[in-house]
């Protein structure tokens, strides 16, 4: 239990009791998790192809591949050319609101498109024509807002040929209450983070070692929920965005989230670069 001591005046004193936080998500049982999946397929006319995750999520679990092979590499492509994109959007939209109890988006009105591409296929696949058109597009809605917090890694990736939905990578999360007390202040939360030593090796390749200083952390952190698996348990907290600014063009630097609660570094993970849509 986490007890933090909050002066409000001179006469005074409460205890704010973070016993329920973070908030936890247990993973399901192999069975339940069979179960849901079972429906979830049936509930798609078995055209979808990706399964549920650990949390009964949409997403994937390998536990739920047949042979620990993921099930869309065996997926028969739809050969029809795509090209009313505004209409398939609508369709990727339906059918996360169809599948909300799986993807937990209950108002398609809060999906902003990040990203449409085209996936290109034959539908003349032999002869001199042979040709290659959009028979997919893959569409990406941006991260969940709770309130005006952003939940980190919350972006949805739902890919649509013309029957319908083949493909639903990433779910939203639920709504949960967290502390309004801050134990750790963004200063604190940047300071945290000087001296700590990154092999670049993994980013950009340099045999070298970067070493993180005060001139590295000059943008102000920002508020998000951070998702975070912790031994199979998914724990929802509130935390500090400290970008890490790369001192060269080619790498922008990472992201990394720390708890404001407890202080905890959740992880540190390479800013992505913007893209234009």
């Amino acid at each position: 239990m986490i007890l933090i001591f909050i002066v409000f005046s001179c006469e005074v004193l409460e205890v704010a009791d973070f016993a329920e936080y973070p908030v936890k998500i247990e993973a399901k049982e192999l069975r339940e998790l069979e179960e849901l999946n079972t429906r979830y397929q049936a509930e798609n006319d078995n055209h979808i192809c990706s399964t549920l995750n650990e949390f009964g999520y949409t997403g994937f679990s390998r536990r739920l591949f047949p042979d620990d092979i993921n099930p869309c590499l065996s997926r028969e492509s739809v050969r029809v050319e795509l090209k009313e994109v505004d209409t398939l959007i609508n369709v990727a939209k339906e059918s996360l609101l169809k599948n909300r109890e799986f993807t937990l988006v209950s108002d398609t009105s809060n999906l902003e498109i990040e990203e449409v591409v085209p996936l290109y296929g034959c539908t003349i696949c032999e002869g001199p024509d042979i040709n290659s058109v959009p028979i997919e597009y893959k569409i990406t809605f941006g991260e969940q807002r709770l309130g005006n917090t952003m939940v980190r890694n919350s972006d949805i990736t739902v890919f649509v040929d013309s029957i319908g939905v083949n493909r639903i990578w990433g779910n939203w999360f639920p709504e949960f209450t967290s502390p309004g007390f801050i134990n750790i202040g963004y200063l604190e939360a940047q300071r945290m983070l000087i001296g700590w030593e990154i092999n670049m090796q993994e980013f950009t390749g340099e045999d070298m070692t970067f070493i993180i200083t005060e001139e590295h952390l000059e943008n102000e952190p920002n508020f998000e929920f951070y998702p975070y698996e912790n031994n199979g348990v998914l724990e929802l907290r509130k935390t500090w965005n400290v970008e890490i600014l790369y001192p060269e063009e080619f790498f922008q630097g990472w992201n990394a989230s720390i708890d404001v609660i407890d202080g905890l570094l959740l992880a540190i993970e390479p800013i992505e670069s913007e893209q234009e849509f």
